[in-house]
C-alpha cells in the first residue's frame, strides 16, 4: 500500500438505508466504527433490531433503527423524522436500498415490477436527498449524500432490465441534483459497484451450483472474483471505505 488513512465521525449522523445486510450493513457498520451516530434501516423490523442490537454493542455514538420501506413516501418520511428528532440533524445521507426483480426480458417485465423497482430504487433515492436537502440548508448543514449506483446503470453492461434502468437512473438523478445542491454547500456523489459480495450474489451463487453438482457455491463465488481485474471479488468494506471518503473532509472538493 501507498498510504494508510483512518476516519472520525465522532458528532457526524448518518442515515444509512437499506444497511440490514450487505453492502449497506457494511456501510452502517464502518460509520459505528468511525464514532457515527447511524440510523439503521430496513423494512422488516426484526432485522432492524437484530442489526442495531450488535452495531450499538461497540459504539462510541448513537445508534438507531426505524423500520420503514423506502418504497413509499410515507416510509422515507418517518425514516428521515425520527433520524432527525434522535440526532438533532443529519450530516450524511446515504441511499443504498435496492431491489433487483427477475425479469425474463423488458418484453415480459410488467407494469408493477416496473412501478416497484424505481420506487424503491430511484424515487427513494430522490425523495430521501430532498428531504435531507431541505433540513441541511435549513439549519446551514454542509453535509453530504451518497448514492448507490452500479456497473448495471452503464450501457455497456447489456441486459440487467429493470435494474440496470434504476442504476441508469440514479446516474442521471446524481449529475443533476448534485449541481443544485453544491450551491448550498452540500456534495452528492455516488459509489458505482462491479461484482460484490452480498446477499443477492450469493443467492445467484447458490442457483448456478444447484445446477451444476461439480461446483459448489464457493467454487462459483471463487471463478467471479477470478474474472475481475484484481482477481477478487467487492466486498461490502470496499464500498464502506469509498463512502467515509466520500463523506469525510478529504472530499470537500469532490462533486
Amino acid at each position: 500500500m501507498a498510504g494508510y488513512t483512518s476516519y472520525d465521525y465522532t458528532g457526524e449522523s448518518a442515515i444509512v438505508t437499506g444497511s440490514t445486510k450487505g453492502i449497506g450493513r457494511g456501510i452502517a457498520k464502518a460509520l459505528v466504527d468511525a464514532g457515527a451516530n447511524v440510523a439503521i434501516n430496513s423494512r422488516t423490523e426484526s432485522a432492524v433490531e437484530e442489526t442495531v442490537a450488535e452495531l450499538e454493542a461497540d459504539a462510541d455514538g448513537n445508534v438507531v433503527g426505524v423500520a420503514a420501506d423506502v418504497g413509499s413516501p410515507e416510509g422515507i418520511e418517518e425514516l428521515v423524522t425520527t433520524a432527525i428528532d434522535e440526532f438533532g440533524e443529519i450530516d450524511l445521507l446515504v441511499n443504498n436500498a435496492a431491489v433487483w426483480p427477475r425479469e425474463e426480458s423488458m418484453v415480459e417485465a410488467s407494469l408493477e415490477d416496473w412501478e416497484y423497482t424505481m420506487n424503491v430504487n430511484v424515487r427513494s433515492q430522490f425523495y430521501a436527498s430532498k428531504l435531507v436537502a431541505q433540513h441541511m440548508i435549513e439549519n446551514d448543514i454542509e453535509g453530504a449524500i451518497v448514492n448507490h449506483s452500479s456497473q448495471t446503470g452503464d450501457r455497456r453492461a447489456g441486459g440487467r432490465g429493470l435494474y440496470g434502468i434504476s442504476k441508469t437512473s440514479i446516474n442521471g438523478l446524481t449529475w443533476r441534483m448534485a449541481h443544485d445542491l453544491a450551491h448550498h454547500g452540500i456534495r452528492m456523489n455516488a459509489i458505482s459497484t462491479d461484482v460484490t459480495r452480498t446477499y443477492q450474489l450469493e443467492k445467484e451463487a447458490r442457483m448456478i451450483a444447484e445446477d451444476d453438482p461439480d461446483r459448489s457455491v464457493a467454487d462459483v463465488l471463487e471463478e467471479l472474483g477470478s474474472e475481475l481485474p484484481l482477481g477478487r471479488l467487492g466486498e461490502p468494506s470496499d464500498l464502506a471505505n469509498a463512502v467515509l471518503w466520500l463523506g469525510s473532509d478529504k472530499a470537500q472538493y469532490v462533486v
